[in-house]
């Protein structure tokens, strides 16, 4: 339990392939937004350098000089919440409002990274003790996230079974902590980004509609041709067989049911 004066931190929690990155993108080109990009405990000593919280605060926002990154070193786990405390306070001192990305997709699905996943969120765990957590997530149906998935992955060992295992455990999260669908931000974005800002007690700014399609402090798939619009997407048939599949998985039927989707192929 925190204590009175912690200071607060948001998180926003998605899976891959769920269209985080094209709404963390709308969500950081709020004005008065920080948004941190795929951070996760292990990130950045055990994957990509440039997913370090610390990394991304200087070179994005210029919160911290090259002297400065220099001496405090990559963000070991063990030093995780102390760096995020740091960067928390110089986005305070500015009027500034912190939102962790976070990288959800190593605690619930893992591939191609992990082998073995928790099943829980790590980043808000870690984080706990030492902020006021506000935590919202994003969603998206696990058919369509699955096919995206599995053509950014190729020949990853990921099967079906351990993706939809994943799924229902994010799911069982999302639901406790209140989520918005991808389906109906792409339908509604500006009334959908509102509803994220209210979760996570910021200030709304209808003026991402002019910024969020060249912003680039962000991590994750970003498209070779600029898009102007934000439309939905357009089902395509599932292979031979793989609708069977995904309807005869207990872990599918709970994760739509939690959702508040019906079976798509």
């Amino acid at each position: 339990m925190t204590n009175p004066g912690t200071p607060e931190l948001r998180l926003l929690h998605h899976l891959a392939r769920s269209g985080g990155t094209l709404i963390s993108r709308c969500l950081a080109s709020m004005q008065g937004v920080v948004l941190l990009s795929e951070i996760h405990p292990a990130g950045a000593a055990l994957y990509f350098p440039n997913y370090d919280p610390l990394d991304q605060a200087r070179r994005w926002y210029g919160l911290f000089d090259d002297a400065e990154c220099a001496r405090i070193g990559r963000t070991r786990p063990e030093r995780f919440a102390e760096t995020i405390a740091s960067i928390e306070e110089r986005c305070r001192m500015r009027g500034l409002s912190l939102v962790i990305r976070d990288w959800s997709h190593l605690d619930f699905i893992g591939a191609p990274y992990r082998r073995e996943t928790g099943a829980r969120l790590e980043t808000a765990a870690a984080l706990e003790p030492h902020f006021a957590l506000r935590s919202f997530a994003t969603v998206r149906h696990p058919v369509p996230q699955w096919l995206s998935l599995k053509r950014i992955l190729g020949g990853s060992d990921l099967s079906l079974e351990r993706y939809l295992a994943g799924c229902r455990s994010f799911a069982e999260q999302a639901v406790d902590l209140g989520f918005v669908r991808y389906e109906d931000f792409t339908r509604e974005p500006a009334r959908i980004l509102a509803e994220i800002a209210a979760a996570l007690d910021l200030a709304y700014d209808p003026g991402f509609v002019d910024r969020w399609s060249s912003w680039r402090r962000i991590t994750g798939d970003m498209p070779t041709v600029e898009r102007a619009a934000i439309a939905p997407w357009q089902p395509r048939p599932l292979p031979p067989g793989l609708a069977g599949r995904f309807v005869a998985s207990d872990d599918y039927r709970r994760t739509i049911a939690l959702l508040g989707y019906q079976h798509v192929g």
